[in-house]
Parts: C-alpha cells; structure tokens; sequence
C-alpha cells in the first residue's frame, strides 16, 4: 500500500509541476479544451454585431 501511495503522491507532483510551468496561452488553450471557454463561431458575432450596430446596446 505504500508503494501506491508513493505513486499517487508522485503522480499529483508531476501535475502540479506541469500545471505551474504552462505559459499563460497554454492555459488558455488547456481551458478551452476542456470545455472551461466557450468559443463563439465569427458568423455568429458578425451577426450579433450587425443587430447590435443597427439596434444599438438595449439593456435588458
């Protein structure tokens, strides 16, 4: 039992040191890949552009 304590100890280690050591983009890049970031298609925001230019900002 120990030896697989060990293990899981040294296994969260290398985690952590491999989280810690990502780049700001790399997270960024992590965090959309795991669903954290929701990307928008660019047809969709040119349309939400387009309404909100030709509407102006409407607070709801």
């Amino acid at each position: 039992m120990p030896q697989l304590q060990s293990q899981t100890t040294l296994q969260a280690n290398i985690v952590s040191m491999f989280e810690q050591s990502l780049t700001e983009e790399q997270r960024f890049l992590q965090e959309i890949m795991m669903g954290k970031i929701k990307l928008i298609p660019h047809n969709e925001v040119m349309k939400k552009l387009e309404v909100t230019l030709k509407n102006g900002l409407q607070r709801k």
